[in-house]
């Protein structure tokens, strides 16, 4: 029993770093979507889009992000944009992650953290969600807009590349969707606990 004890805190970390990834679950539900005419268009493409307050034609992998992250009461972070980069710049800092501190190993990208890209110097770019714990510099996402759908990439931090990974997000559920998960886990636990 007293293992139990010892091995109980690291089974709820590992446990709990899996719960409360709603956004990233709404994001899967749409990995169906293509656009109607390759045109930025069609109904889910044109829900997205008006979520942040754009229109059927504009770019709309942020829109995905900000749909999925509202739609699921993420508290966190509480930006909501059209732009990709509005992401990196107008939320808070404590959130934002740099792809150099992840070469560096400063931070592991982990499954729901939104991945930022940029182009050049410009204010344009692309975003995405991490749909699992990333190995070093590389991993895999989700993202709306990429060759006009939902897709599943694989993707990696290339810092001399023209269109690259610059940031990461780190994403906040919302905090009663977190302590019901941590309340029903524990509850499973110990129930399963009490049959030996």
């Amino acid at each position: 029993m007293q293992f139990f004890y010892l091995v109980l805190p690291l089974l709820l970390a590992w446990q709990c770093s899996g719960l409360s990834q709603a956004h990233l679950d709404t994001a899967k539900s749409y990995d169906y979507v293509v656009e109607l005419t390759g045109r930025n268009d069609g109904k889910e493409v044109e829900m997205f889009l008006k979520s942040v307050g754009r229109t059927k034609g504009d770019a709309w992998c942020s829109a995905f992000v900000s749909y999925c992250l509202t739609v699921s009461g993420v508290l966190e972070p509480k930006t909501r944009s059209g732009l990709a980069r509005d992401y990196a710049t107008k939320t808070d800092k404590r959130l934002v992650i740099k792809a150099t501190d992840v070469s560096l190993k400063k931070y592991k990208v982990v499954k729901g953290d939104l991945v930022v890209w940029q182009k050049g110097k410009t204010v344009f770019g692309h975003i995405g969600m991490t749909t699992e714990d990333w190995q070093g510099i590389q991993g895999k996402t989700i993202e709306g807009n990429v060759s006009n759908r939902v897709r599943y990439m694989n993707r990696k931090i290339e810092p001399a590349n023209y269109f690259r990974i610059k940031w990461f997000i780190k994403v906040k559920p919302k905090k009663e969707k977190f302590e019901n998960d941590f309340k029903k886990y524990i509850y499973n636990s110990i129930s399963f606990y009490n049959l030996f």
